[in-house]
C-alpha cells in the first residue's frame, strides 16, 4: 500500500491566555502543605497550583505572558510552570536575572494544573488524579495536546482506506 500524509495545515487561530483560563482566574487554590492536593475542595477538578520558591534557573527569565499572549510551553513539571497573567512582567535586573516587582509578589503565582490542561486543550470534564501536584503538572506537560492529536487522526483516517 502507498500512502502518501501530508501534515494538516495550521487553523490559523491563535487562542490567548484570555480566550482559555479567564473564566478561571479567580478560582484556583493553592495546594495544600508539602504540595499535596485540594482534591474534592477545588470548583473546578485539578484547579489548583504548587507553592514554593522559584530556583535562580526560573528567575533567570521573564515568565509571566499577559492575558492578551499565547501561553509558554507548558512542561511536565511544576516547578517550571508558567506565572499567572495576573502578575506584572518580571523586571529586569542584569543577565540572568529578573524579580517579582516589587510591591505585587502576591500576585505571582504558577498556573495551575486545570489552567495548564486547558491550554493543552484537555476538555474540563477530564480529571487527573494524584496527591502530589507535581505529577499533576507532569501528566499535563507530558501530553500530547488533544486537539492536536485529534487533528493529526482526522487526517490519517481520511487517507486510510
Amino acid at each position: 500500500m502507498n500512502i502518501k500524509y501530508f501534515f494538516p495545515e495550521p487553523l490559523g487561530e491563535k487562542p490567548v491566555l484570555r480566550d482559555i483560563i479567564w473564566d478561571l482566574k479567580d478560582t484556583a487554590l493553592e495546594a495544600k502543605e508539602k504540595n499535596k492536593s485540594n482534591n474534592a475542595e477545588c470548583k473546578f477538578p485539578n484547579h489548583e497550583y504548587m507553592s514554593g520558591d522559584f530556583s535562580t534557573i526560573y528567575m533567570s527569565r521573564n515568565r509571566v505572558r499577559s492575558w492578551d499572549e499565547q501561553s509558554f510551553t507548558i512542561q511536565a513539571g511544576g516547578r517550571h510552570a508558567p506565572i499567572h497573567p495576573q502578575a506584572p512582567k518580571m523586571l529586569f535586573v542584569e543577565q540572568n536575572k529578573r524579580i517579582f516587582v516589587p510591591g505585587k509578589e502576591n500576585l505571582y503565582r504558577r498556573l495551575s494544573v486545570r489552567e495548564c490542561a486547558r491550554i493543552q486543550t484537555f476538555p474540563d470534564d477530564f480529571i487527573f488524579y494524584y496527591s502530589d501536584i507535581s505529577n499533576g503538572y507532569k501528566m499535563v506537560g507530558n501530553a500530547v495536546p488533544v486537539e492536536l492529536a485529534n487533528i493529526i487522526a482526522q487526517s490519517i483516517l481520511e487517507i486510510v482506506p
